[in-house]
């Protein structure tokens, strides 16, 4: 399942008079840092927010599935259980990470809440949520260097790929010849005759096209054999996408064996948060699957530039660490500026930032970016990271999904049995 759902309590119990309010002793600030997402926000504002905290015996429901609210929730102390309209639901225990992402993120709750122990509940201004997300996005280094994380403050590779990136003195990647030529002609109005010739000037591009027009991907019956034909089962605006994602793999290289690796590694990760968005944006049927494929392959394009950084450092020692924290930290903004720079859409320039921040939701219609980052979600659940990633049904952008697709209760299986579906048609991008 999603995640290890826990036996609801028996025959939960409304409470007879709403709960005391335990006037604050304001909540403390490292209480409140501590908090994802609104933890990013200044010390002051995060001082200011009108706090309060509400305690609830063991059976009392703390809020109903349904139910309107313009309140934040977080678990302060105690032990709640989460439950979805099927009684299958997960718990929350104190000071674990689960208790730092918000029980509820919506205006309106997904699960009900109930107290399986004495507990504490926080509640914080439900505006704070999009501000706190927003600042996470907005406060990077490249930008701000007062906001420069404490780890990296001292890193000399750190500090200087910020300043190489403020000198515009980077190796920044370049789509190949084919993918500019045909997206330049395509903002023209060619024809498919005119997109045909210019896939050709490719053989390895326009070969993968028949490839990938021949795929279970299309629903192919009868097999094609040139661009031409490629081009008018496709469409021209999926070519345009395909030709795009076809060329990425080229990018992806290093000199150096073991940062080779590791661009190979982030490449393979690339690959499955595309295919999940693929096989996503197909459930949702209102996201075009072959930009949601493209978004997805391009999530974490920003890491080429560090990497090529390190490669190309000469005196500057740098460690595993270094590297490891300059991406985490930088490369989602460092992929916004390489997508500009490409002139990708703008609501696809965003995806690379975007992606990495959970409470990320500045449309209330589901976006390509809500499905990469679902999709994010989904390719982490079972690995290292799994035990830290907030409930799902907390997030905006599982909410926009409404009915259509997934549930809270749906089981990964399902997940997994349609990306194994689309796994050979993919298989081109590993080659």
């Amino acid at each position: 399942m999603f995640w290890k759902f826990f036996k609801s309590p028996a025959a939960p119990k409304q409470a007879e008079t709403l709960p005391h309010n335990d006037l604050p002793p304001a909540l403390a600030l490292d209480f409140l840092q501590q908090l994802i997402p609104i933890g990013k926000l200044p010390a002051a504002e995060l001082l200011a927010l009108n706090a309060s905290l509400r305690s609830f015996e063991p059976g009392q429901i703390i809020f109903k599935r349904g139910e309107s609210t313009e309140s934040l929730s977080y678990l302060y102390s105690g032990n709640v259980f989460l439950e979805s309209a099927n009684g299958s639901g997960y718990s929350v225990e104190e000071k674990t990470f689960k208790a730092y992402y918000p029980l509820s993120a919506h205006a309106e709750h997904q699960f009900s809440a109930i107290a399986k122990s004495h507990s504490q509940i926080a509640y914080l201004p439900l505006s704070a949520l999009q501000h706190g997300a927003q600042t996470a996005l907005v406060n990077n280094p490249l930008i701000n260097e007062d906001d420069i994380p404490p780890g990296l403050s001292n890193s000399e590779f750190f500090t200087g790929f910020c300043a190489a990136f403020r000198r515009d003195d980077l190796q920044v990647p370049t789509l190949p010849d084919v993918a500019i030529r045909l997206r330049r002609a395509l903002q023209q109005d060619i024809g498919i005759a005119d997109a045909a010739k210019i896939v050709n000037l490719d053989s390895v591009i326009a070969s993968k096209l028949i490839q990938v027009a021949n795929s279970p991907l299309y629903r192919a019956i009868n097999p094609i054999s040139n661009s031409h034909d490629a081009i008018n089962r496709l469409g021209l605006r999926t070519t345009q996408n395909l030709v795009t994602s076809i060329s990425l793999h080229s990018l992806f290289r290093s000199n150096n064996k073991q940062l080779h690796n590791r661009v190979q590694q982030i490449w393979k990760q690339s690959i499955q948060v595309a295919s999940l968005s693929h096989t996503l944006a197909n459930l949702t049927r209102t996201i075009n699957p072959d930009e949601a494929l493209l978004a997805g392959l391009t999530h974490n394009i920003g890491a080429l530039p560090i990497i090529t950084y390190a490669e190309n450092l000469k005196s500057t020692p740098y460690t595993e660490q270094d590297l490891d924290a300059t991406l985490l930290v930088l490369q989602g903004l460092v992929g916004n500026y390489i997508l500009k720079k490409w002139a990708f859409p703008e609501h696809l320039q965003q995806i690379p930032n975007q992606s990495s921040h959970w409470y990320h939701d500045d449309n209330p219609i589901l976006q390509p970016g809500d499905i990469v980052l679902l999709a994010r979600f989904h390719a982490l659940l079972g690995g290292p990271s799994g035990q830290k990633l907030p409930p799902l049904h907390t997030l905006p952008a599982f909410t926009k999904l409404g009915e259509r697709a997934l549930t809270p209760d749906m089981s990964l299986q399902a997940l997994q049995e349609a990306k194994q579906q689309i796994a050979e048609a993919v298989s081109f991008f590993r080659s």
